[in-house]
């Protein structure tokens, strides 16, 4: 007796240590922004965008656990409706586990961001340029999906390939405004670093992606797209250019949408930089869409951004109107 109760009291530290070390791996985060638009044809607005909660867990093991809930547009005003939250919503942005089969294969299963381009990965408002987002990465694919993804990277002698392969295991419950709901959506990514072979501050910045997907949009009778996409990111002295461009067809050869971006970034000093960007969109049952984006970001602190943009051309969106915008991103 003496002897459990001995075994006992030399256990109970290493539990309390395993214990304190299973919650010590949490770490919260998040961020936020908060934009005035002053759209062609609508009122004034101010809105607080979003205030989202991001959660890792991770011991150096195996396993890793991502979560990301959002509070959106929790507080607007404009002129006709004054301060309101009429807008406002809990949204379960991600929430995911990570499982390490070897040093270049991971499992990921749960709800994730669609693996599709740069800016839908990239997308929190303190990581981007511009308040606006290029309309393309929001109308050709989902943002994203329940289901589960293999990802990993394989060393070809400079280059660094990293690939994505995902599918839809559930349909998304939830539509966020006009979001297009897909479903049976499947797809893959590759990605291509360092192909110039830069070595130095520029050296991993240079990356071709390469994009396919297939979905249905969710509703009876949809035909079957498939989605074939090219993206790009340079990084060279004060310069960095980025784009995205898809082509979307039927199973049957009809044409089922296209569009995309350029996007370059001049760094003029004193952490400004010049945001120059230019889109395309085509959409089979609405009109078609082309707009610039001229602007100016100054990165107040490595985690802080304040922006101010200008948005001209053709096509009116109510989540990326036309107009005047400043914005103040914070990540913490």
């Amino acid at each position: 007796m003496l002897s459990v109760i001995s075994l006992s009291m030399l256990c109970k530290p290493v539990a309390a240590e395993d214990l304190d070390a299973f919650w010590n791996a949490f770490h919260v985060g998040g961020y936020t922004s908060a934009d005035i638009r002053v759209p062609r044809t609508q009122s004034t607005q101010f809105t607080l965008n979003q205030i989202s909660m991001i959660t890792t867990w991770d011991q150096g093991g195996r396993v890793k656990f991502f979560s990301e809930l959002e509070l959106e547009d929790p507080l607007s005003y404009d002129h006709h409706q004054g301060v309101n939250t009429k807008k406002s919503y809990v949204d379960l942005e991600r929430f995911y586990f990570d499982y390490n089969l070897n040093d270049k294969a991971n499992v990921r299963l749960g709800r994730f961001l669609t693996p599709a381009g740069r800016w839908n990965q990239l997308h929190a408002p303190p990581l981007v340029w511009t308040a606006s987002r290029p309309l393309v990465t929001r109308r050709m694919f989902p943002y994203g999906i329940n289901g589960a993804m293999m990802f990993g990277s394989l060393p070809v002698k400079q280059v660094d390939l990293e690939y994505q392969v995902y599918a839809e295991a559930l349909k998304d419950q939830h539509k966020d405004g006009d979001e297009i709901i897909f479903r049976d959506v499947m797809g893959a990514r590759v990605a291509f670093n360092n192909i110039l072979g830069l070595t130095g501050a520029n050296a991993g910045l240079n990356t071709l992606g390469l994009n396919v997907m297939s979905y249905q949009k969710n509703y009876a009778g949809s035909p079957t797209y498939h989605v074939f996409g090219l993206d790009f990111l340079l990084e060279l002295n004060r310069w960095e250019f980025s784009g995205e461009v898809y082509e979307r067809r039927t199973t049957g050869g009809d044409d089922g949408g296209s569009g995309g971006y350029v996007q370059s970034a001049y760094a003029l000093g004193q952490e400004w930089y010049w945001i120059t960007r230019l889109e395309t969109l085509h959409e089979v049952e609405s009109k078609d869409a082309d707009r610039w984006v001229l602007g100016m970001t100054k990165r107040v602190k490595p985690n802080q951004l304040l922006k101010f943009e200008f948005i001209g051309g053709s096509g009116e969106y109510s989540d990326v109107p036309r107009g005047f915008v400043t914005s103040f991103a914070v990540m913490f």
